[in-house]
């Protein structure tokens, strides 16, 4: 039985509308549901990066619909924006929710721009379980994210789904580097948004330490309007080089030169204690050791055997594991294969989409 339900074509619609379209989280699901067989794939993503995005994304969910009336709707990563219209238009058909962070907890707990208590506090918790409550199936990306949803919104367990970020591995696949392109010094790179989360204090403060030493730091990321972009530049260490941002399809050049790779995360918040960064599983991938921020759960990562563990919120701990990293140069690129190994077990876009399948599969054999 379960045979022919397998035969019958699925369709699903991926409605994104994000400041970054190329997001690495849509990357990675996008990749997922290319690989599911019989799976035909419609895309209401936005292109546009302003505020004309959230018409583009909505217009195009618009005529998919009309054309199409998938069988399935899948709203990504910051959906909370738009989360309404789009469950309006996907009416009478299952939405999943890829909630991979709560902007309640991001805005009470991480950038403290609410007070607890406050009418604030109070709306945006109950807009924020009204769209977890309305939708079928909610996607996060670790199961301490998981346990935190269901406590907070009272949430169902079989109604959140674990699926890790993962990596597009178009981009990101081992491949080595001519000696030309190999930096002098041992090189240390990082990139992200700059969200307190990711520690940048943390990594300066270890680049601080370590500034007589033949290390070198590239940090890519933030904002002008940022606190952690101005720390990078009041710092001005002389073996920390900024540069605001590259293109997404540059970094894996920049991983392949690198020595380590900072994958955090070390920002010590909450937030920080429920997260792999997505930085992380792109080294992985590409066999680069990695250093990883502890977090509660077992994620298979081990300290000097498949990547370099440390606590959050403690610059001295990362020095230190920088340090033992250039003084065990050999040791780096069997550690960084067996990340590698990891990687390829539990978190690959391969492992992602046999879940997503799954769950598919399911819905179709309930309905």
């Amino acid at each position: 039985m379960g045979h022919n339900h397998q035969m019958r074509p699925i369709s699903v619609c991926y409605v994104l509308c994000y400041y970054i379209p190329d997001y690495v989280r849509s990357r990675t699901l996008i990749r997922a549901f290319e690989r599911i067989e019989n799976l035909k794939l419609y895309q209401a993503r936005n292109s546009s990066k302003g505020f004309w995005r959230y018409f583009q994304t909505l217009w195009k969910l618009l005529v998919i619909r009309a054309l199409h009336n998938p069988d399935f709707y899948v709203l990504g990563f910051r959906g909370y924006e738009l989360y309404w219209p789009v469950r309006l238009i996907s009416l009478g058909k299952p939405l999943i929710y890829d909630h991979m962070m709560s902007p309640y907890d991001s805005l009470l707990n991480e950038r403290k721009s609410i007070k607890k208590g406050s009418l604030i506090d109070k709306a945006v918790y109950l807009y924020e379980k009204s769209t977890i409550d309305s939708s079928e199936f909610i996607l996060t990306d670790t199961n301490i994210h998981k346990r935190y949803f269901q406590e907070l919104f009272h949430v169902e367990p079989h109604k959140i789904l674990e699926i890790p970020v993962g990596a597009d591995e178009d981009l990101f696949h081992i491949y080595e580097i001519t000696g030309s392109e190999k930096p002098v010094e041992f090189e240390i790179l990082f990139y992200g948004t700059f969200l307190p989360l990711h520690g940048i204090d943390v990594i300066l403060g270890a680049a601080s330490m370590l500034r007589d030493h033949p290390l070198h730091f590239t940090l890519i990321g933030g904002k002008k309007s940022n606190r952690y972009y101005q720390m990078v530049r009041q710092a001005a260490l002389n073996n920390v080089t900024h540069v605001e941002w590259i293109k997404f399809e540059d970094l894996p050049r920049l991983v392949a030169r690198a020595d380590l790779g900072l994958g955090g995360p070390f920002g010590n918040t909450g937030q920080a204690h429920r997260v792999i960064t997505g930085k992380t599983f792109q080294f992985l991938a590409m066999a680069k050791p990695v250093i990883v921020g502890q977090i509660e759960d077992d994620y298979g990562f081990e300290d000097k055997v498949n990547c370099l563990l440390i606590p959050q919120g403690n610059a001295e701990a990362l020095a230190k594991a920088i340090l033992w990293a250039y003084q065990h140069r050999s040791e780096l690129s069997q550690i960084g294969q067996r990340g590698y190994d990891l990687y390829q077990s539990r978190y690959s876009v391969k492992h992602i989409s046999d879940t997503l399948k799954g769950v598919f599969a399911g819905e179709i054999l309930s309905s």
